[in-house]
């Protein structure tokens, strides 16, 4: 799927200021209560193998992650991707590790979505086109909400179970005011074609909960950590001009951070049929945003200068940016929901997500130390 674009700025402030927007959005009707659908029955992993999982959008930055831990988990994993991924460093990688099949297609298209579902028993659907660019916005409705419904309902049909949906916490951004985001949080509205299209799948994959199918719906935050033979995350994108120039802004405001590694390794303890329809936040550890620069200031060895910046400044940025985009490549990741994401500092609540799936989340602070020059180290893509 395309990546974010590099930000030209329109606004009276850096690149390195404005860059910072792509960390935040990118990185969704009343719903029925959850706390009597599923259930904690064991599903040790000397039990889970053996499952053959479809999975999109496995040539990215999450998804490569999610390939990896299915198949150390001992899953067979069939691959969907478009004609320019499948020579791509990572897919060696993940052939080395485990049953891999590549199908060549794409997910708009039926026969190539029935191609990949064809002896699958479960599907983990991570595709999607991740930004705010609003000239994009075609692209969003056609893979994130229209492919990602018939890719949800073929996959149902076909009984697959699990059925997993790997949403995004701005999917329910806001929430309704003084609470966390959790499980039963309702879809939000969105602002930007990003959130409205990831929107449209939440919605259509609850319609399919409310029906009593085996869909699963993971809610990831901002992901940071070491990419895995694929682009850095959009998040470690964002840190990159900040690094470099060692300039950041001062901002009162922060955000829940989880581990990419920590996103994968819930998907993969998914793979346990039989237990319904699920949703699960994936918020990780909230970080102020000065202590995300100062992980970044102890990965990288060296002071980021600090220069204030208002809240209220800050969101007014984000609203120029949605005025001027459709008329200028403003960039990708520059909005009033974006500015709204990092101000706004809403928690969540992930205590389903941890005590039914046994986990404990990385520190993101410590991801971030080591993410910084990680594109560099050897990870065994060559």
């Amino acid at each position: 799927m395309p990546d974010a674009e590099p930000v030209t700025a329109y606004v009276p402030i850096s690149q390195t200021y404005v860059r910072w927007f792509s960390v935040l959005v990118l990185s969704a009707a009343p719903v029925a209560d959850f706390d009597t659908i599923g259930s904690t029955i064991e599903c040790p992993r000397a039990k889970r193998g053996q499952m053959q999982v479809a999975l999109t959008g496995g040539t990215g930055y999450l998804g490569a992650h999610t390939a990896r831990a299915l198949l150390a988990d001992g899953h067979g994993v069939r691959l969907l991707v478009t004609p320019a991924e499948a020579t791509a460093p990572v897919i060696g990688a993940l052939r080395r590790l485990g049953e891999l099949t590549v199908i060549t297609g794409d997910i708009r298209d039926a026969t190539s979505l029935d191609r990949l579902l064809a002896g699958s028993e479960a599907l983990v659907h991570a595709a999607g086109v991740v930004g705010t660019d609003r000239r994009r916005a075609q692209l969003m409705w056609e893979i994130n909400a229209h492919a990602s419904e018939v890719v949800l309902h073929r996959a149902v049909k076909l009984s697959l179970d699990p059925v997993v949906l790997v949403s995004s916490y701005s999917a329910l951004f806001p929430a309704p005011q003084g609470q966390a985001i959790g499980p039963d949080t309702p879809t939000a509205d969105g602002r930007s074609p990003y959130a409205k299209t990831k929107a449209y799948a939440e919605r259509a994959a609850r319609r399919l909960q409310d029906d009593g199918a085996a869909v699963v719906i993971t809610y990831p935050s901002s992901v940071v950590g070491t990419p895995f033979c694929t682009a850095p995350g959009v998040t470690e994108r964002g840190w990159e001009p900040i690094v470099r120039s060692g300039i950041a802004p001062r901002l009162r405001g922060g955000m829940p951070m989880v581990d990419v590694r920590d996103i994968a390794e819930v998907h993969a303890r998914l793979m346990c049929p039989g237990r319904g329809p699920r949703r699960y936040v994936c918020g990780g550890v909230s970080l102020t945003f000065d202590e995300m620069i100062d992980a970044l200031e102890t990965g990288a060895g060296r002071r980021i200068r600090r220069i204030p910046l208002s809240p209220r400044v800050f969101r007014a940025i984000g609203w120029t940016c949605d005025v001027l985009g459709p008329f200028l490549p403003v960039g990708d990741g520059l909005s009033y929901e974006a500015a709204l994401l990092l101000t706004a500092a809403t928690p969540t609540d992930d205590s389903r997500t941890l005590a039914d799936l046994g986990l404990t989340w990385r520190s993101p602070r410590q991801s971030i130390i080591d993410s910084i020059g990680a594109h560099k180290a050897d990870t065994g893509c060559q």
